[in-house]
């Protein structure tokens, strides 16, 4: 009786383990900054699951979580600010050999991400007015390039010699964890021999 449940249970366990390996989740980061003279202010939110549902992560201004449906969570909470900063005294030669197998399992994985959607609009006004048109020139080449409905570039310039921005930008990337779990092991396995 007692081996019947835990096998069941075991059973559901890995149920729902792979369910959730296999489901596609989606990625997505949006922010604004909004700099007008002297008055700075901005937001970032990182949001990962469905497409209303799921875990969000706002790391600026300050780390807040909440879990559950991203304009209502279910519950929230706020992380303390952390002053202390870390010091590595590592020379860049042990850190380049050590990061090089992270890169390869990063490039092997990046093909089972999928882009779904990128968007920045708003107001762009800097200092010099020809790095100005050189960004919005840039923008209106990129989006005339790239004719598609998963990207919006709406760059609005502001050529009155002074730093004035109000950017909102938005970014999605859909991907299925096993698939890049998998590649990611088999990279690892493969350059460790």
């Amino acid at each position: 009786m007692v081996l019947n449940i835990i096998l069941w249970g075991l059973t559901a366990l890995i149920g729902i383990l792979l369910l959730i390996l296999f489901i596609p989740f989606r990625l997505a980061v949006s922010g604004n900054i909004k700099w007008i003279e002297q008055q700075k202010s901005g937001s970032t939110q990182i949001q990962f699951g469905g497409l209303n549902h799921g875990i969000s992560v706002s790391p600026f201004p300050s780390i807040h979580i909440g879990v559950g449906r991203f304009d209502h969570p279910l519950f929230s909470f706020s992380l303390p600010k952390n002053s202390k900063s870390k010091e590595n005294n590592k020379t860049s030669k042990q850190k380049n050999k050590s990061t090089i197998p992270y890169l390869r399992i990063g490039k092997a994985t990046i093909g089972k991400i999928h882009f779904d959607q990128f968007s920045l609009n708003g107001d762009l006004g800097l200092p010099n007015p020809m790095h100005t048109g050189l960004i919005y020139g840039w923008s209106q080449s990129l989006g005339g390039l790239i004719k598609s409905k998963k990207l919006d570039i709406t760059i609005n310039p502001q050529f009155n010699n002074r730093f004035e921005t109000d950017m909102e930008g938005h970014f999605r990337l859909k991907f299925i964890p096993g698939k890049v779990l998998w590649q990611a092991m088999k990279t690892y396995f493969k350059f460790r021999k």
